[in-house]
Formats: structure tokens, C-alpha cells, sequence
């Protein structure tokens, strides 16, 4: 007697699985659209909250709470070290000068990926994002940035530019802060955002220190429909590879909230165990190290769980290169809750004279990216981005309902 196959019916649990494996979310074009201007605007605040205080502190947190916005006279007053030396200690008078918003390195490359997504389309190649970086990032660019253009310059291509052998700072933070786009691009889909993380992580860094990148943008992706921080974060994890170091100190930093009730005590544990040297290498410039800054925001993100003021403020006050996790992080709460989440002290009393009535003014000026326009209106990014998350949305199995006037995005999603 001949004994069946197994192969129909394991096809059958493979197939379920699969299916499971996805689910169909539906989110208006209103919500979308307020959650990825909540991403904008939630990164220029949180840029410009811990701009005053970048690189300035490391040993220990700053010695005051960073709930608001701060410059030289604070400085002064409560005797603090602050960038007085060029604009990041007087973020008010730039506001007011720039009429709105203006460009850093936390938001401008990631102008510069727009205007590459809408040239070349999602399938976007490193070829054509080493031609983005010859003409637009010339300037205002920092260790791995730096040495990306140097080589680009020589005749590397991306990913070569980011390798170990090529690139002296492949270990520091970048990747972090200049790729949250492709999580806004693929709401819901955590894999793809994941996937395009790392890819524009590994234009500039390697190993270990792309995989915080791949974290956050599945962070990014997930948080469209998802604003339970701890989930956020299992979600998140599940694209980084399941033997990353990284990963591990993840959880480190997860298991270390669970167990101590004021964050600081969890600073000095991740500033003990992986400042210095990380995974057995000896971190040759610490402060800027994708590991300390990006424990430090996920620290921030746990105990703030999901107020703005008190996640962005944690971000900050940890020290280190702090604009750049209180970006990130500000960008995904901004994600997560939408964009009126974010308290106006924020976003319409920077400016040194005039409240404005809208977040920045809709004001963005660019002045560190060549040949792409300068002055530009913050809804005109926001609608530009929206057209390229519809693109990915319809390439990716969803589709766009209009009914009545009323838009709707029905997307596969993977979590």
C-alpha cells in the first residue's frame, strides 16, 4: 500500500502561513499624510531641541531636564555648555532669521533621497545615488559623509564607500539619522523599510552599525498603524539579523528599563557597557558610535513612552550627539501619534520674535544642499512624499480607494 505525500498538505501550512504572513490595513489619506508631516516636523524639532547641547556632554547627562528649547542665555543662567560658537546655540535667532525651518544633516540627505526617488523611482540604484551625491552633498558633512564623497570622488561606488577597508568611520551613527525616510515611504511594509534601511545604510557604514538603521525604519514603517512603544520595538527587531550584537544590546537596553524606575541609572549602564568599545572593537571616535547614540534614543523612547515632550527631552538630555537621536526619535513619535501631537511649543514659538500659526512657518530652507531649490514649503515635502508612499503602496500589492472624497489606502502590511 502506497503511503500519500506529505507535499500537498505541507504546501497547504506554507501557504497559510504566507497568508497570514500579511494583512490588508486600511488608513485614510488625511491620516497618512498628518503622520508623515508628523515625521517631518517631529525631526526638525527634535533637532533643534538637542542642537545647543550636541557633542557637549558625555561622562554624565546633562545637569537640567531639556524640556523646551534652550540658547546662549541659558547658557549662562544655569551654567551649561552649549555650541555658542556657531548657529546651534541660537536655534531662536536662526528661526527668526530663516523665517521657518532651515536644513541640517538630519533632514537635508534625506531631501536629497526625495528628490532621488522621484528622479529614479523606488528601485532607485547606488549608482544613481553616488550621481545624487556628487551634485547635491557637498557640504556641511561630517567623518563617514565626509569620507563617502572623498571616495565617490576616487571612483568607489556605494556600497564599497561604506566597507571597513574604505571607510575609517563606518562605525559611527549616520545611518541613523539620514534614512528614516524609507520608513515613511513604506508604511506598514517593515520588511521593504528594513531592506532600504540597510541599503542606505551600507552607502557609509558596515556590519553592526547599519542594523540600528534597519531597526528604526521598520520602527517608522510599523508605527502608521501601530503606537505601542514596546511592540514598536518587537516589531522593529525582528528585521535586524537574529545574531546582530546590536540586536543583543537592544535588548539589554529593554531588559535594564524593566528593571530600573529612572532612566538615568539605564544611561549608565549603556554608557559603561558600550561607549568605549563595542562587539571588541575599540571605538576610535566614541561620541559619535552608532551603538551609544542609538541606545540612548531607544532608552529615551521606552521611558518617555510616547509623550513627545518627555521622549525628545530624555533623548536630549543623555548627551552625546544628542540632536541626532532626539530627531530620529522625535520623527517616529511624530509617526506614531500624528503631527498635532506635537506640542506648538515646538513647532510655532522657535522663532526669537513671532509665533507662527503653522508648525515652522511651512517654512523649509535649505542651504547645505547644492542645486536643489531653497526655499521650500514644508506641505509641498509632505505631498511629495505621499506620492511616493501611494507608488510604493501600489508596486507592493495595495491599492487607493476614493469614494465620496474620502481616500482610503488599503496596504498589505507584514506585521
Amino acid at each position: 500500500m502506497r503511503k500519500a505525500s506529505l507535499l500537498p498538505f505541507m504546501f497547504i501550512l506554507f501557504f497559510l502561513k504566507n497568508l497570514n504572513a500579511q494583512e490588508i490595513k486600511t488608513i485614510s489619506k488625511e491620516t497618512l499624510t498628518d503622520k508623515i508631516q508628523g515625521y517631518w516636523i517631529g525631526q526638525l524639532a527634535g533637532n533643534y531641541i538637542g542642537f545647543p547641547f550636541e557633542n557637549k556632554y558625555v561622562e554624565n547627562p546633562i545637569p537640567v531636564f531639556v524640556d523646551r528649547y534652550m540658547n546662549y542665555k541659558d547658557a549662562e543662567k544655569l551654567n551649561l555648555k552649549m555650541n555658542l560658537n556657531d548657529r546651534r546655540g541660537f536655534v531662536d535667532i536662526m528661526a527668526q532669521a530663516m523665517g521657518g525651518a532651515w536644513s541640517d544633516d538630519d533632514t537635508d540627505i534625506e531631501f536629497v533621497l526625495l528628490h532621488g526617488l522621484e528622479k529614479y523611482g523606488l528601485d532607485i540604484t547606488y549608482k544613481e545615488l553616488a550621481l545624487l551625491r556628487s551634485k547635491h552633498i557637498n557640504r556641511f558633512i561630517w567623518l563617514s559623509n565626509k569620507r563617502v564623497k572623498e571616495l565617490i570622488d576616487e571612483g568607489y561606488m556605494p556600497p564599497e564607500t561604506g566597507k571597513k577597508e574604505n571607510n575609517e568611520h563606518w562605525y559611527t551613527l549616520g545611518s541613523q539619522l539620514y534614512n528614516e525616510i524609507f520608513g515613511v515611504v513604506y508604511p506598514g511594509m517593515t520588511a521593504k523599510a528594513g531592506k532600504w534601511g540597510k541599503w542606505g545604510a551600507q552607502v557609509g557604514h558596515d556590519d553592526w552599525a547599519t542594523h540600528g538603521t534597519m531597526l528604526i525604519t521598520a520602527m517608522y514603517s510599523a508605527a502608521f498603524f501601530e503606537n505601542d512603544v514596546q511592540e514598536l520595538l518587537r516589531i522593529g527587531m525582528r528585521q535586524m539579523p537574529p545574531d546582530s550584537p546590536y540586536l543583543a544590546a537592544v535588548k539589554k537596553v529593554i531588559q535594564w528599563h524593566e528593571q530600573n524606575r529612572e532612566w538615568q541609572d539605564t544611561r549608565q549602564l549603556i554608557h559603561d557597557n558600550y561607549y568605549e568599545e563595542f562587539n571588541g572593537f575599540k571605538i576610535p571616535y566614541p561620541i559619535a558610535g552608532a551603538v551609544i547614540n542609538g541606545l540612548n534614543g531607544i532608552m529615551a523612547l521606552l521611558y518617555g513612552n510616547g509623550d513627545f515632550t518627555k521622549t525628545v527631552g530624555i533623548a536630549t538630555t543623555t548627551g552625546y550627539d544628542c540632536d541626532n537621536q532626539a530627531a530620529t526619535i522625535g520623527g517616529l513619535l511624530g509617526v506614531m501619534n500624528g503631527s498635532k501631537s506635537i506640542p506648538d511649543k515646538f513647532t510655532k514659538e522657535l522663532s526669537s520674535r513671532d509665533k507662527w500659526e503653522v508648525p515652522f512657518n511651512n517654512t523649509y530652507i535649505n542651504y547645505s544642499r547644492d542645486s536643489l531649490p531653497n526655499f521650500n514649503k514644508i506641505s509641498d515635502i509632505i505631498d511629495r512624499i505621499v506620492i511616493i508612499s501611494e507608488k510604493a503602496i501600489v508596486e507592493n500589492g495595495g491599492e487607493i480607494i476614493t469614494s465620496k472624497n474620502v481616500t482610503d489606502y488599503h496596504i498589505k502590511c507584514d506585521f
